[in-house]
């Protein structure tokens, strides 16, 4: 049976996500070869960044242009609403592009070469190719695309939008993008499964366009979609049917035996109830199987990334991520509904890890990795950092952590001495109370021992905090500002910080008490039949408006004083520009 994984726009452009590659090695592992993985994020991003399509663009932008003062020296012809707006931006596009085109594919070869090392280069490049898709999409204006997302007047947590999206020539970019880049070659494959993740909301309408276009033109092949965000949508996807002429079904938590089971099926009997986490319809009713099966992650195999373009990544090395657990060990957080993603914790055993890591690195000749896991628990940092050093290899990694009290400063010497260059901390607040109200189980002066340690042992960090959280005053956002902009962190190599403004997301535990929060109500935006939030009201502390333009301070305080770019990514450029920077400073003292 021929299966094609899809990872659809828009993503990190500097590394692959790890949905496929896991899949992929499994349905090999069990017998199913003629499988084919391509991430078309960055596939498209490569289409587009190149002088050529810069130039179709353009001649586009031109001709709609002249089309569009041809209607307006007709007589009685009015200017419709918006178009007066649309054109200047197009205007704007038609002066800046030719000169955008010449240095595109400069910008590209720059962030995959060494170039990506010079921080003004590197800088250049990142705003030459954002202001270049931003620049292109103005043909579909008052859409626009970026590396990282795409932006639309279409709301993704409305099925009505979302289908009108999909058929919308005029504002879609990506049905043009599929059908002159990308359809002709799913369809020459000529799969019977195929899948798509859709780990994000930038995903939605591009994954979903994608769907539709295949559906259009082989009513034969089985469409899944998996990822995170249709997890979190089980209840509505029983009350938007309509989804289902797009996809033939939905996998929701983990993937690897659904999607195994799911091909059999196809080959078989079909007999769809047999297939886990499977969510479809049959006599027009939606199935959903249940009880949810959840992966043992012992049994699984090393992820497979062949077939992905990692030379087409925006990143000078391959930096593969690797999961050592799936779920949350702590699950507590008032806040946060990542924990939803899994149905349990579990880690995989230390030593299958340190053989994912050696394997990949010598198959895919990077030391490079990232720990995608929501937080590594400090017993597993202990024994990956063990049997790093044990076995001597040169392994250079980041991952996300909690403010542990068993974080101490051996733990951290030790991952630092096995090639941890960089920690990601959710810090959220450096107010105790409001620690105390997100229910994050951490000490204020816990954190402040665990920070100035790493510093010690010689790791960076990055550090998330969030604006607005229920009852959070002025004054304690600003104690935790002035924490992030502690003059040591600052100075420190690699050092990051971004800031988020709360959101109050559907499933968090905040939303099953709200009064023990201070909030006066909760209300479901109207129209949202795929919502995943929600608005609210407080009683006390900063209104939402206030938190808004609170956020926004702490912002502008923090570009100050940083650089956004790339330490502020907790991804993998910021790796490879901290190791980077600490070996030309070993270098430096050695001679």
């Amino acid at each position: 049976m021929k299966i094609l994984l899809i990872f659809p726009p828009s993503w990190h452009s500097s590394q692959p996500y790890l949905s496929l590659p896991s899949l992929t090695a499994f349905l090999r592992q069990n017998g199913v070869h003629d499988v084919v993985q391509r991430d078309v994020n960055i596939e498209l991003l490569d289409v587009l960044l190149t002088e050529k399509t810069c130039g179709e663009f353009y001649q586009r932008i031109v001709d709609k242009l002249r089309r569009m003062d041809t209607m307006r020296a007709v007589p009685h012809q009015g200017v419709a609403p918006g178009e007066r707006e649309k054109r200047h931006v197009l205007v704007h596009a038609a002066e800046t592009l030719p000169d955008m085109m010449k240095k595109v594919e400069s910008a590209k070869r720059i962030l995959r070469s060494e170039g990506f090392y010079d921080l003004e280069r590197y800088m250049e490049s990142v705003n030459t190719i954002n202001e270049s898709l931003v620049t292109m999409s103005a043909l579909y204006y008052p859409s626009s695309l970026t590396a990282l997302n795409n932006d639309m007047r279409y709301s993704v947590y409305s099925s009505r939008e979302i289908f009108q999206a999909l058929d919308d020539e005029e504002e879609n970019i990506f049905l043009n993008l599929y059908k002159d880049h990308l359809l002709s070659s799913i369809l020459a494959f000529s799969p019977k499964l195929l899948g798509i993740s859709i780990t994000s909301t930038s995903q939605i309408i591009p994954g979903l366009t994608l769907a539709k276009l295949i559906k259009d033109r082989d009513r034969d092949v089985h469409i899944t979609i998996g990822g995170s965000v249709f997890t979190k949508l089980i209840e509505n996807l029983k009350k938007v049917g309509g989804l289902f002429s797009i996809a033939d079904s939905f996998i929701v938590f983990e993937g690897e035996h659904a999607l195994l089971e799911l091909a059999a099926q196809l080959d078989g009997k079909r007999d769809f109830k047999k297939v886990p986490n499977l969510i479809y319809r049959e006599n027009n009713v939606t199935k959903i199987n249940e009880p949810f099966y959840a992966e043992d992650l012992n049994k699984l195999p090393t992820p497979d990334f062949d077939g992905l373009p990692l030379k087409l990544y925006h990143a000078p090395a391959s930096v593969l991520p690797v999961q050592t657990s799936r779920g949350c060990y702590y699950r507590k957080c008032a806040f946060c509904n990542l924990h939803l993603d899994h149905r349990n914790f579990r880690l995989r055993k230390a030593d299958l890890l340190l053989e994912d890591i050696h394997k990949l690195s010598q198959k895919y000749q990077t030391p490079y990795f990232f720990f995608t896991d929501e937080s590594v628990p400090v017993n597993q940092l202990r024994e990956i950092s063990q049997g790093l050093l044990k076995n001597k290899w040169d392994i250079k990694w980041m991952g996300g952590v909690r403010f542990e009290n068993a974080l101490n400063g051996d733990v951290l010497r030790k991952m630092h001495e096995s090639g941890c260059q960089k920690l990601v901390f959710g810090l959220e607040s450096y107010n105790q109370r409001v620690l105390d109200l997100m229910k994050k189980g951490i000490k204020a002066d816990v954190i402040k021992r665990i920070l100035d340690e790493c510093l010690k042992a010689g790791i960076s960090f990055h550090l998330y905090i969030i604006i607005g959280f229920p009852t959070e005053t002025e004054k304690e956002a600003l104690e935790t500002l002035d924490f992030v902009l502690d003059k040591e962190f600052l100075g420190s190599p690699g050092y990051s910080c971004l800031p988020s403004l709360f959101g109050m997301e559907k499933d968090s535990p905040i939303t099953q008490n709200p009064a023990e929060y201070g909030l006066r109500s909760i209300v479901a935006p109207g129209g949202e039949d795929l919502g995943l939030g929600y608005f609210f009201e407080v009683e006390q502390g900063m209104s939402p408006e206030e938190a808004e333009r609170m956020y926004h301070y702490v912002i502008s305080r923090l570009s100050e004083q940083l650089c956004p770019f790339p330490y502020n990514y907790s991804m993998s450029d910021g790796l490879l520009y901290i190791t980077h920077i600490k070996q030309r400073i070993t270098t430096v003292k050695a001679n």
